[in-house]
């Protein structure tokens, strides 16, 4: 069955024991077994005589009446000092058992020996002296506390700590004055070796008669051994017989489990220390890698940095490129041939490891299956995989060299590693990217912007040549400024756009949500407003910002001559139609007079005839104004229009009319056209006013005007009377205000119909 500690109900300790070990409360009366320890609080408790008993309470030693009646004394609160005292007590069995007689409450501290009250005081002695030993820093000063308290609380006179290391013990501690040499001294022979081979321990008188001694002074009789722990052995030597007793061994057994268990918290917060300063360290390296710009640069500081925190023998880095594991960086001082290619399909651990994804570790190289070591020397070997980027590997050259220890610090350091390759492999994926945008944008023959979206704030990173030729805004000028507010045109520029909705539909800030834009658009130059076909191309969409390419195909001109083109085709139908209507009708009328004239011999069919001709030549001619020149005006200037009035009116049939004319009103025009202009004017007043109709022509706010004194023109019909076969009534065909429109459209003047001061048809011309 397995042992029971029992604990009393007031006892407040939470105990960690090693398995086999079952720990009761004294209430728990389902525990049959008998305890083989028991511990309590209160120092009047009774105390079973053949239970070792251990008091765990805040009372002070000297306050404690009969102490012999207890195994031991732990100050409430020390826990890990409890569990000591309990796997000491454990480990004597009934040895430890006290010999006083059971004894009641009402018993004096008079009424034990004095033999169990001074062994009593000594081992309260030594605990109270154990917190000296707490309080070591190294394990060096540890074993100079423990000998100190050897020699005052134990009174040894000759007491030595010696530790198992590799090839036999060492001396590692001793208060003798002529110490021997420190090691190595076989395991395996005399009392030292029994004790350290056996774990237990040995009390002996004289060590002449015993079969197993081989002191290493004559001069020595008796020893206390004993074993601490796994590491190493404790021991007390006298030049006298018998110097030893069971008291000595017992508290010399305590002595070297205290120091055991400190010196293993020791060993273990020196190394949690040294690897907390390792982990610093390589987080601090860490920050360094994120300053390589090259996956070479990095790999060269990874190596670099192994060798300065790590402190393997050789750390090297494999770069994987074409199936094969290319040596990339390796320690300072290793030989150049100290590693080589190897390809993925045969390339020993580092191979598995890249393949695999995981981390490999070789103790011995000669022993594993997987190993090609490229030196003979190298028996153990670590690799770590570094992403889809290559293989670190650490080479030692002795085996079993590499610890967990070194794996998770190789992993953490690699981890970073990764993170820093991904970063470089994606800044230069995104460089070339940008290499090869930059290469095309410059090329681009269409006005091209790259630029940043932020909070609808377009900010120009750059512009090509074309952009500045086309919108005639120097580079200089326009990068780092907001590009809306140099091309979209204000709220009076696009009055004329169709999209209602337009200050929702900025395409250029698209880019922001990663989307494209394919459409066209009308955006300011320094020439003013001109036309284009848009293309958006985002780069990196995010949040209400990103970036991207903006490319302006300049359409302007071409638009022109689809409109013209529009104009044309209209006017080709409009000439299609006059030709099979009005030209058909006085056609008719001229054939139809001259049959007429021929069967009758009446002459005066000929005149008939004759005006149908004259009024076709003249729509012939009208016909033709509109069909070569349209809407195009020669080189402009400015121009007197008074002298183009009466160059104008020398042209024209005007019967008894007479022209006014106001001088020093000028216009910028081509003064052929504006002489036609006026032409078509005059003679639309003579035509459909009086014979002595008079004609004013003056200047106004921005341009000039033309009114008569005729009939004038009804305003439900002034929207109409441009439009081509349109007549105002008499005998005109209807063109002349036509050609008045397109002549006027063609210098980009507005023309508008109204009544004239003595109710005639006035015509107001604007630029």
């Amino acid at each position: 069955m397995e042992p029971t500690i029992l604990v009393e109900e007031d006892v407040d300790c939470d105990l960690e024991l090693d398995g086999g070990v079952t720990v009761a409360s004294s209430s728990d009366t389902s525990e049959s077994s008998e305890p083989v320890c028991v511990i309590v609080s209160d120092p009047d408790e009774p105390v079973a005589r053949d239970v070792p008993t251990i008091l765990y309470t805040d009372v002070p030693p000297e306050d404690i009446s009969n102490p012999g009646r207890f195994a031991a004394y732990v100050r409430s609160g020390d826990g890990e000092s409890l569990q000591t005292q309990i796997r000491w007590v454990l480990s004597q069995g009934q040895q430890f058992r006290t010999d006083a007689p059971e004894q009641s409450q009402s018993d004096t501290p008079e009424s034990n020996t004095p033999q169990l009250n001074g062994e009593w005081d000594r081992i309260r002695q030594l605990y109270e002296g154990t917190t000296t030993l707490i309080a070591a820093d190294s394990v060096e000063e540890l074993y100079q506390r423990a000998l100190g308290l050897a020699g005052h609380i134990l009174e040894f006179d000759n007491s030595s700590f010696l530790v198992h290391e590799g090839d036999g013990m060492y001396v590692r501690a001793s208060d003798r004055c002529n110490l021997e040499e420190p090691g190595p001294i076989p395991a395996d022979e005399g009392i030292l070796g029994q004790t350290y081979q056996t774990r237990k321990s040995f009390l002996i008188d004289d060590v002449r008669t015993h079969p197993e001694a081989a002191p290493a002074d004559p001069a020595y009789r008796s020893v206390v051994s004993v074993p601490m722990g796994e590491v190493g052995v404790f021991q007390a030597i006298s030049n006298e017989v018998g110097a030893y007793d069971e008291t000595d061994r017992r508290l010399a057994e305590l002595l070297a489990r205290y120091v055991s268990e400190t010196r293993a918290r020791i060993i273990s917060e020196a190394e949690m220390a040294e690897r907390r300063e390792q982990i610093e360290r390589l987080h601090h390296g860490a920050t360094e890698l994120a300053t390589a710009t090259t996956l070479n640069e990095l790999f060269e500081r990874t190596v670099e940095i192994s060798d300065d925190i790590l402190e393997f023998d050789i750390s090297y880095v494999g770069r994987v490129e074409d199936d094969s594991i290319i040596p990339t960086a390796i320690s300072s001082g290793t030989p150049a041939d100290g590693a080589e290619r190897v390809s993925l399909e045969d390339g020993g651990l580092a191979a598995l490891a890249y393949t695999t994804g995981e981390t490999h570790v070789a103790d011995d190289v000669r022993d594993h299956p997987e190993a090609r070591p490229a030196k003979r020397m190298y028996r153990a070997v670590l690799s770590v995989p570094i992403g889809d980027f290559g293989v670190f590997q650490a080479a030692s050259f002795e085996a079993d060299a590499f610890d967990d220890a070194d794996v998770e610090l190789a992993e953490l350091l690699m981890a970073h590693v990764t993170v820093a390759a991904e970063h470089i492999d994606a800044e230069t994926h995104l460089r070339e990217e940008r290499d090869r945008s930059s290469a095309l944008f410059d090329h681009v023959s269409d006005a091209a912007v790259a630029y940043d979206v932020e909070n609808e704030t377009v900010s120009v990173r750059c512009v090509n040549q074309a952009f500045q030729e086309t919108f005639g805004y120097d580079a200089a000028d326009v990068v780092g400024t907001d590009l809306l507010g140099r091309v979209i045109p204000s709220e009076d520029e696009r009055n004329d756009c169709e999209n209602e909705d337009y200050d929702d539909c900025i395409p250029e800030l698209l880019v922001a949500a990663g989307e494209s834009y394919r459409g066209e658009v009308r955006r300011r130059t320094e020439d003013g407003i001109r036309e284009f076909i848009l293309n958006v191309v985002p780069l990196s969409p995010g949040e209400e910002r990103g970036s991207g390419y903006a490319i302006y195909t300049d359409i302007t001109e071409r638009k022109k001559r689809e409109s013209e083109l529009e104009r044309q085709n209209e006017r080709l139908e409009e000439f299609a139609n006059i030709v099979s209507h009005d030209l058909r009708n006085p056609l008719s009328i001229a054939r139809g007079n001259l049959e007429l004239a021929k069967e009758t011999g009446d002459e005066d069919r000929f005149d008939t005839a004759q005006d149908a001709l004259d009024q076709m030549e003249e729509l012939i001619d009208d016909l033709l104004s509109l069909a070569r020149r349209g809407q195009l005006v020669d080189e402009t200037a400015p121009v007197e229009v008074a002298s183009a009035a009466r160059a104008a009116w020398s042209r024209t049939e005007t019967a008894d009319a007479q022209l006014t004319v106001s001088e020093g009103v000028k216009v910028e025009a081509d003064k052929d056209r504006l002489v036609e202009l006026l032409s078509n004017l005059f003679r639309n007043a003579v035509e459909h006013g009086r014979k002595d109709v008079s004609v004013t022509v003056g200047g106004l706010d921005g341009g000039f005007f033309v009114e008569d004194d005729g009939p004038g023109i009804e305003p439900e019909r002034r929207d109409e009377v441009f439009e081509p076969g349109e007549t105002t009534g008499g005998d005109g065909i209807g063109y002349g205000l036509a050609i008045v429109s397109s002549i006027a459209e063609a210098h980009g003047w507005s023309v508008i119909v109204t009544s004239g001061r003595s109710g005639g048809a006035r015509f107001e011309f604007r630029a």
